[in-house]
């Protein structure tokens, strides 16, 4: 942000800018959790679960949410200053739930892409021939 310089200093201020500073001063770090999360959790979950069922699918992505919302929930309330009112929370709370959604759906829309085969399902050879 041009008017306004990222800064080491700024991280402990406990408001936006300071989270801010964080992602923008730490970002290779972040890169580098994010591929680790994606290689050691996402892939073999999605390999293991996520492929067998609907059912899993569903209850993978419900708990995906929650956790999602709670971490949200918590790293908004950190860097909320309570003498604004509960409207910074909130935003501040909804913003970074919007953020993992699209990091979630976006990661789940790339992975069914490239497992798309695995969801078709296949016909037998019971099944192709028809009673004449």
């Amino acid at each position: 942000m041009p008017t306004h310089p990222m800064k080491l200093i700024e991280i402990g201020d406990g408001n936006l800018y300071s989270l801010m500073a964080y992602f923008h001063l730490f970002w290779p770090l972040l890169l580098a959790v994010g591929i680790l999360t994606q290689y050691l959790i996402v892939v073999p979950l999605w390999d293991n679960h996520a492929v067998k069922s609907f059912k899993a699918r569903l209850i993978i992505g419900i708990c995906i949410a929650v956790v999602c919302i709670a971490f949200a929930g918590s790293i908004s309330y950190i860097i909320w200053d309570q003498a604004e009112g509960t409207a910074p929370f909130y935003s501040f709370w909804w913003y970074l739930s919007e953020i993992q959604l699209f990091y979630w759906v976006f990661t789940f829309v790339i992975l069914f892409l490239i497992d798309r085969r695995k969801f078709v399902k296949t016909v037998t050879p019971a099944e192709v021939e028809s009673p004449a």
